[in-house]
């Protein structure tokens, strides 16, 4: 489907997650179109246009099914009566259920909202739903399951399809979440396969969008193999998501880089290796013990503006009204909260809706052109996922590459390798010897012709083991020990502090020592190959920053990306602007006249100035947000400014 996102928005999504303020998960049930008329006011007052809704599976597809003697199946009901002779009966659906979603649909329309629709929602907040026919049996490989999940789908899409308010259908609410007792690491990608197909048919002229849920938990997706993969969203849907929540697990303060980045850069991990358009669909405080109104509010500004700078597409927060009141499950067992909408349980805007209204105003200044994608000068390789990858590192590389002034994008390394002048390869760990896999040979020596051919390649090593490392880093290792302690990194001016858990000891070699630990043994090679340059770091820089907390929000840290900044200027990589300050990091997005937006955003929580360094033969211009004066730039917290590069 050709540009998918734009058949869902023109431009930037940004909307809200929605259950009806009174009922929540029970609004089905208990329907109320006054109250969701006035939800709908709230919620388009506040600057949204689109929602994500759910019909719940259980409401929406009520069977029961009728035992006889010795617990025989016998027959599928309503309750105790048959099936209706009507196309919904033949579906097993609630014809009830559909006439309300039907005047639900007309309300959003009436309001000028778009809806994204949840088709097989049989897993919300921590709670399992299904029909009663199918307590207890798998929901994504049960035969008899699939069947009646494909006629509810059929049904629906058919029946609704004529909808102008339905812009997009969802295969359901983090449908990796159902239970699935399968071990064929290929089941959910039939289910998913038979879904989509299901819908395409129904309707080929909306795009289906995954509805991934997206955390470091083990059932959430991976980047290749498993259930639930990043690498096959591209074969089953249009448009691919994350649901990121880095409040909860995240060790810096919720309104600083780390956290903020981290929705970004899941974003983008997950676009880059599915090869779709993916957006935010889900993202959260998870209530006021992590924050209060107002860093949730900051945190919310910054993530929509990085969002937007990144390329994201769009954000959907979750949720649109507080749910922390309600007793009944899943909220009767649900600790996370669930106080963290818009608006709180009396419908009163929280400090989050003023945010969204001024994005709003930012969109709207941009126009039609919208903000045109960022430029991006290296490849951030995603190594081989055995089944154990972290993740944590890739997302650590990234933010490390923004305070280098680089401008990276992932690439799963099974994939052919693209041209680009730079590649990062970072903190190669092992453990058992499945993940000792990094890449493939054949994937390696397309790397290694890139770099003959004149890119650079930057390679750090945690505890993984790496072949041909002597043939293209010019180094000899005597042995490799166990140490568990922190390894300075002295690299010029500069000592950088590293935990790591093995350290390779130099025997000889051919490459140039840059930096060495505190005893002066090497530990920061360049090595020239080809036309290019081979950098291997063995400390797990990327890792040590993952595992520490305040890495990414003390002022006072030492300044690590100086050892991207070292591998960068090798590749030749010169940025028109760059900033000085840590926290205070650039996008550049060309414009089709010659000139260029920079993006510039501060993602601490306290205000922050920085000196703007600008090539020479160029003059900078803020447009929007912030101050600047005598080439610097000040910032409020987690704020941004928009500014016009031009040549002179």
């Amino acid at each position: 489907m050709k540009d998918p996102i734009k058949k869902i928005n023109s431009g930037f999504i940004l909307g809200l997650n929605y259950w009806a303020s009174d009922t929540a998960t029970r609004m089905w049930e208990d329907f109320h179109p006054q109250v969701i008329q006035e939800d709908f006011r709230r919620i388009r007052e506040a600057g949204i246009t689109h929602l994500r809704v759910f019909p719940l599976w259980h409401v929406f597809q009520p069977l029961r099914l009728m035992y006889t003697r010795h617990n025989a199946p016998m027959d599928y009901s309503f309750d105790d009566t048959p099936l209706p002779d009507t196309p919904a009966g033949a579906a097993g659906v609630s014809e009830v259920a559909c006439e309300r979603f039907e005047l639900f649909c007309q309300l959003a329309a009436d309001c000028g909202l778009k809806l994204i629709v949840g088709l097989i929602t049989g897993y919300m907040s921590s709670r399992t739903y299904a029909p009663p026919a199918f307590d207890g049996r798998d929901l994504l490989t049960d035969p008899t399951v699939i069947k009646w999940q494909t006629r509810f789908v059929r049904y629906f899409v058919s029946r609704f399809k004529q909808s102008d308010a339905i812009v997009a259908w969802d295969l359901g609410n983090e449908t990796n979440f159902l239970p699935c007792n399968s071990d064929n690491p290929d089941a959910f990608q039939l289910w998913a396969t038979v879904i989509s197909s299901t819908i395409r048919l129904a309707d080929p002229s909306r795009p289906i969008i995954s509805g991934f849920a997206n955390s470091d938990r083990i059932d959430a997706p991976t980047v290749s193999p498993g259930q639930f993969n990043q690498r096959s969203v591209g074969e089953l849907c249009d448009v691919h998501t994350v649901h990121p929540y880095p409040a909860t697990s995240a060790p810096d303060p919720i309104s600083t880089m780390r956290t903020v980045l981290t929705v970004t850069a899941r974003c983008r991990l997950a676009e880059d290796v599915s090869g779709v358009p993916t957006f935010i669909q889900e993202f959260g405080s998870i209530g006021y013990q992590l924050c209060s109104r107002k860093t949730e509010a900051d945190f919310y500004r910054c993530s929509l503006l990085a969002a937007l700078a990144h390329d994201c597409h769009g954000t959907m927060w979750w949720c649109a009204f507080d749910q922390g009141h309600f007793d009944f499950y899943p909220y009767n067992w649900n600790n996370n909260g669930s106080d963290y909408g818009f608006f709180d349980r009396n419908g009163y805007s929280k400090p989050i809706v003023a945010e969204n209204l001024a994005f709003r105003g930012l969109l709207d200044a941009l126009g039609t052109e919208g903000l045109p994608p960022r430029k991006t000068d290296s490849v951030i390789l995603v190594p081989r996922d055995m089944g154990g990858l972290d993740i944590n590192p890739l997302l650590t590389t990234f933010m490390l590459a923004k305070q280098a002034n680089l401008e990276p994008k992932f690439h799963y390394v099974m994939d052919p390798i693209p041209d680009a002048p730079l590649y990062i390869l970072p903190s190669i760990m092992g453990g058992r010897s499945i993940y000792n896999r990094a890449i493939s040979k054949h994937r390696l020596n397309e790397l290694l012709e890139r770099v003959r051919n004149g890119a650079v390649l930057y390679l750090s090593l945690d505890t993984g083991i790496f072949r041909q490392i002597p043939e293209f880093t010019g180094v000899d290792f005597a042995w490799r020990e166990t140490v568990n302690t922190v390894k300075t990194l002295c690299l010029n001016e500069e000592r950088l502090p590293i935990k790591s858990s093995k350290f390779l000891t130099p025997e000889s070699g051919t490459a140039e020592v840059l930096g060495t630990d505190e005893d002066g043994v090497g530990v920061f090679f360049r090595y020239p190959l080809g036309k290019g340059f081979v950098f291997l770091l063995t400390l797990p820089l990327e890792s040590y920053a993952a595992d520490t907390p305040g890495f990414f929000c003390k002022a006072d840290r030492p300044h690590y990306d100086s050892v991207y900044r070292t591998v960068a200027r090798s590749a030749d990589i010169r940025p028109l602007v760059d900033s000085d300050h840590p926290f205070v990091r650039l996008t550049v997005h060309p414009r089709e006249d010659g000139s260029s937006y920079i993006f510039a955003i501060n993602y601490n929580n306290c205000p922050e100035s920085a000196r703007l360094t600008v090539a020479d033969g160029y003059s900078l211009e803020l447009l929007r947000g912030g101050s600047y004066e005598g080439g610097v730039l000040s910032l409020r917290e987690n704020d941004g400014a928009l500014l016009l590069l031009r040549r002179e």
